[in-house]
């Protein structure tokens, strides 16, 4: 017979499904009143920081962590408490969060004040939180990156080392020791990709290459969109370049299309074939990093500028005008990282520029390194490419001229998009991009958009 307290989570889980909310919130409220400790109170606790959290995100991390010392060993509630102590924080919030000594309100308290620029606060808050709450040790986390931040490189390698050893995740393959990229530069070199390499016989009149990499199903939901808009919206003179992974059938007549729409001779196929089976779940963090793999062996091979872009990323408007910005340094990419505070958002690789100079090759040989160094110790954890990218900038080169970076702003992605049922669409006209992923989800999966029809100034009220 089933006991009162599961009666009552599955009464509460069907409430949060119909989105009864209050109801769903109440009914676990109820069983952790009732049974704290019991076998239901984690699941309670995940439903409240689910409900929560696009409301009051400090108070969904409180019920994470209550979930996650309930069953410190389960992963899914490990990564979920990692990211809202991650993000929860805002300037504003420094007055809510002061005098609080529990765990989140102390977390929650550096992350504001590092947001509002009082760093040397912001640290005190981190380190009262490890000396309160030792256990907890994503805490190192946010104290690493502030180091990082600071340059103190050896000091936010240790933590993240820290980190690494007590929850894994992508403090693991995170590093920004020098002395470390410096035996990264000195060893061996990188191995790079094994694939087969097409091109069309106008690609090299071209002189900018638009390079993107996926999988199959990628290729399917995303290329048709994404390339029609650099070849209709873009503004841009250039070859396409289409790197599959394992593609199928499928996806081979996706790409036939393509060119047969918009001239076969502006494209170059790459088509890799790599068994993933032993990443599993993790085949998308190679999905994502198989390009930076192959990347300087095609800026040898082109000796022109390319343009990489993720597979999900529609052009909105002419390109020009931003890499023009960018054409005085060996690379150009975007930074946010105030939004999440973490390294691992301190360089964007949805967007990179790279030029055919040296300095661009350098920074491609290390992150290439970098990548191998992880992907080759069975460390195949989801943002690899970015904590690459973030640490060949910040710790690369320290000890000789580091390549120039031109830094786009976060506003080259639109915030909004608006879909008629024809799939016609409308973009603020500030931005050059528009992604589901890098805007935060979006309102509409970029693969049902077909034709860009204006900016959302034109749509008018009723």
């Amino acid at each position: 017979m089933p006991q009162a307290s599961d009666t009552t989570l599955q009464d509460a889980l069907d409430a949060e499904r119909a989105g009864n909310r209050e109801t769903a919130g109440t009914l676990c409220l109820r069983l952790l009143e009732q049974a704290p400790t019991g076998p239901q109170a984690p699941a309670a606790h995940d439903a409240l920081a689910r409900l929560l959290v696009g409301q009051d995100m400090a108070a969904a991390a409180g019920h994470a962590l209550a979930a996650w010392r309930l069953t410190p060993q389960d992963p899914t509630r490990r990564s979920n408490l990692w990211q809202l102590l991650t993000h929860l924080g805002e300037a504003g919030d420094v007055g809510r969060f002061q005098g609080r000594e529990d765990c989140v309100g102390l977390v929650a308290l550096g992350n504001a004040l590092r947001r509002d620029g009082q760093a040397l606060r912001a640290e005190r808050a981190y380190r009262r939180a490890l000396e309160l709450y030792p256990e907890v040790s994503f805490t190192l986390s946010r104290l690493a990156c502030l180091c990082a931040e600071q340059h103190r490189l050896e000091e936010a390698d240790a933590l993240f080392a820290q980190a690494a050893e007590r929850h894994g995740g992508r403090d693991a393959v995170t590093r920004t020791d020098p002395a470390f990229l410096q035996a990264l530069r000195a060893g061996p070199p990188a191995a790079g990709i094994r694939a087969t390499i097409q091109e069309g016989a106008g690609a090299a009149s071209r002189p900018l290459v638009v390079y993107a990499c996926c999988d199959a199903v990628y290729a399917r939901k995303f290329l048709p969109t994404m390339v029609r808009s650099i070849a209709e919206d873009s503004g841009l003179d250039c070859a396409i370049a289409l790197h599959l992974v394992n593609p199928d059938a499928e996806a081979e007549a996706t790409v036939a299309a393509l060119a047969a729409a918009h001239g076969a001779d502006r494209f170059i196929v790459l088509r890799e074939t790599i068994d993933l089976s032993p990443l599993g779940d993790n085949a998308k963090t190679y999905y994502a990093c198989s390009r930076f793999l192959v990347l300087p062996d095609l800026l040898v091979r082109w000796q022109r500028p390319v343009l990489m872009l993720d597979v999900d990323l529609l052009a909105i408007r002419d390109l020009n005008p931003l890499l023009a910005t960018s054409a005085r340094s060996d690379l150009g990419m975007m930074s946010h990282a105030l939004k999440r505070l973490d390294i691992w958002s301190l360089l964007y690789a949805d967007v990179l520029h790279i030029r055919p100079t040296t300095g661009a090759l350098r920074f491609l040989d290390l992150t290439r390194r970098y990548i191998r160094h992880f992907l080759d110790r069975g460390l195949p954890v989801w943002f690899l490419d970015q904590a690459a990218l973030a640490a060949v900038h910040l710790a690369g080169f320290t000890a000789e001229a580091a390549p120039r970076l031109t830094i786009y702003p976060a506003d080259i992605h639109s915030s909004t998009v608006m879909v008629d049922g024809e799939g016609r669409y409308w973009t603020d006209d500030s931005a050059y991009f528009y992604s589901v992923r890098a805007t935060g989800g979006g309102q509409h999966a970029v693969h049902r958009l077909k034709r860009r029809a204006g900016t959302t100034a034109d749509v008018k009220p009723g």
